[in-house]
């Protein structure tokens, strides 16, 4: 008996089930029918654009900061000289040339005294220690001469005696007179030999006068140089025509080396900037750039691409000259330290309104196109054939319709793509399909989600994929 009861209560539910699925599925068809019913009700809201031309640019987007043309840090090669004066002061215009500065040169002066009194002192003993030597030399000389003379007399007599002896039968006497003229010979030799060599001597301290003289001399000389070397690396000037911005010294400082103030030539100026790595490889030197700063308004101002970093954070490093005025390091551009390709870009418009510092927005042009036809990326779709083409709207109201023209596609920018057809006239009305309503002014997916939501009551809402677009299918908006 609990057996049939159990049979009876689960055929029960089986046939309740049915029951729920059959009443479903005739509220499903009604549903169905009534969305059908109102197709024809469906209308398209198309909205219009007049055909023109016009000009197209693509670019790359950047944002940088005015920097000036030329920058330069100026220092001083001398260590521990007093700041007596500033000749300049922050915002000040300076010509190349100008004085900046004035050192305290009072000690560097009297270094120079006593090194130019040493310098006179040095070419006095040398001039004296040359003049001793060569009186010496001279001295010499002239004793050779003597010696030379006396010695040749003595030589002529013994010989004279020597042949008078021959003359005469005494041996005696002619072996003496022989012996005399012998001795008179070598005494000559060895006589003029050690007058000779008192000549070199004399010769040689002549010599080592000059040099040591010329040697005392010259360190002497290079004193003087040094000192006055000092007195003049005292005159720092301005390197460049420009604008002082910035001052790192006081008066009565005691300078010991660095920058002393910077100039930097606004005469033009430089954008340092970074572009992504998705960008870099379009951006090249010499590309043409529209800047915008907010201190110029809309006005745009052209620029042009000068470096395009070799590598992501590489800069261009800092060089510096010194000369007679002291050291001025020098740098045009300088790393943003942000992530991406350092890209400088050079201002070729003049403008009053510029400052150092202002933020520039920069739109690095990669293509252009003038006067060309061109419409919204929405404005052209595909046809069955896969042609790109626009849909041109003519007639007047309540008698409207609709032409195809099959275009090519040019340059595209942000938002608009150039087309090209030989059917194209300025003035055309171009469709640009949006979403289908119907009378009531809901679209075609709200309906479906507000029906189907009565069917199922807590249901999620649900997007319907593979809509089109104002009725056209493949409607082609910019991915």
């Amino acid at each position: 008996m609990k057996e049939k009861i159990k049979r009876h209560r689960k055929k029960g539910i089986v046939i309740l089930i049915l029951i729920i699925i059959l009443i479903a599925g005739v509220i499903l068809m009604q549903v169905l029918k009534k969305n059908s019913s109102q197709k024809n009700q469906i209308t398209t809201r198309q909205t219009t654009v007049s055909l023109q031309k016009m000009d197209l640019t693509k670019s790359i987007s950047a944002t940088g900061t005015i920097e000036s043309k030329e920058s330069r840090n100026v220092s001083a090669n001398v260590n521990g000289v007093t700041i007596k004066k500033l000749n300049v002061s922050v915002g000040d215009e300076v010509k190349k040339g100008k004085s900046l500065l004035t050192f305290d040169k009072s000690d560097l002066q009297e270094s120079l005294s006593e090194a130019k009194e040493s310098l006179s002192d040095a070419e006095s003993e040398s001039a004296k220690s040359i003049e001793k030597a060569q009186k010496q030399l001279a001295e010499a000389k002239e004793e050779y001469e003597e010696e030379k003379e006396n010695q040749a007399d003595k030589v002529a007599k013994a010989k004279k005696e020597y042949q008078e002896a021959k003359k005469t039968n005494q041996k005696e006497e002619l072996a003496q007179a022989k012996t005399a003229y012998e001795n008179a010979v070598q005494t000559q030799k060895t006589t003029l030999k050690q007058s000779k060599s008192n000549i070199e001597q004399a010769q040689d301290s002549v010599d080592t006068a000059k040099s040591n003289g010329e040697k005392s001399v010259k360190e002497a000389q290079k004193q003087v140089s040094e000192a006055q070397s000092n007195i003049d690396k005292c005159s720092v000037t301005a390197p460049i025509d420009g604008i002082v911005t910035s001052i790192s010294v006081q008066e009565g400082d005691t300078y010991s080396g660095g920058t002393i103030l910077q100039i930097q030539d606004i005469s033009g100026f430089t954008i340092s900037t970074t572009v992504d790595e998705y960008d870099i490889s379009n951006v090249k030197v010499g590309q043409k750039v529209i800047v915008l700063t907010e201190a110029t308004g809309e006005d745009e101002l052209e620029g042009e691409v000068t470096f395009v970093a070799p590598s992501m954070g590489s800069s261009t490093t800092s060089t510096s000259s010194q000369s007679g005025n002291g050291t001025t390091s020098m740098s045009n551009t300088t790393s943003s330290g942000s992530e991406g390709y350092e890209v400088d870009i050079k201002l070729k418009s003049a403008d009053d309104r510029l400052k150092l510092g202002l933020t520039a927005r920069c739109s690095i042009i990669e293509e252009e196109a003038s006067n060309v036809f061109a419409v919204p990326y929405d404005a052209i779709s595909q046809n069955t054939s896969g042609e790109s083409v626009i849909n041109i709207s003519e007639g007047e109201s309540g008698n409207i319709s609709r032409k195809q023209i099959i275009v090519t596609q040019g340059m595209e920018s942000d938002y608009y793509v150039e087309v090209q057809s030989d059917e194209l006239q300025e003035g055309m009305n171009v469709m640009i399909p949006t979403d289908a309503t119907d009378s009531s002014g809901s679209t075609s997916e709200e309906r479906t989600n507000n029906s189907m939501s009565g069917l199922f009551v807590g249901g999620s809402e649900k997007r319907m994929p593979g809509g089109t677009q104002g009725g056209f299918s493949g409607g082609g908006g910019r991915p």
